[in-house]
């Protein structure tokens, strides 16, 4: 995915998939091009920071 495409789906409030499962955005790096996102649904879900590249 393209970070500008990232950025809209932050601003937007909107989820992604990663591996396979659902992910909600809780902050873009605009330097390093990364989000932090974290599992929806889970309980205590530690957010992971992943390139943008690497988001469906």
């Amino acid at each position: 995915m393209k970070f500008e495409r990232l950025k809209a789906l932050y601003d937007a409030e909107a989820n992604v998939h990663y591996n396979g499962k659902l992910y909600e955005v809780k902050g873009v790096n605009e330097a390093n091009q990364t989000a932090l996102i974290s599992e929806v649904g889970a309980l205590f879900a530690e957010p992971r920071e992943v390139k943008a590249g690497e988001l469906d």
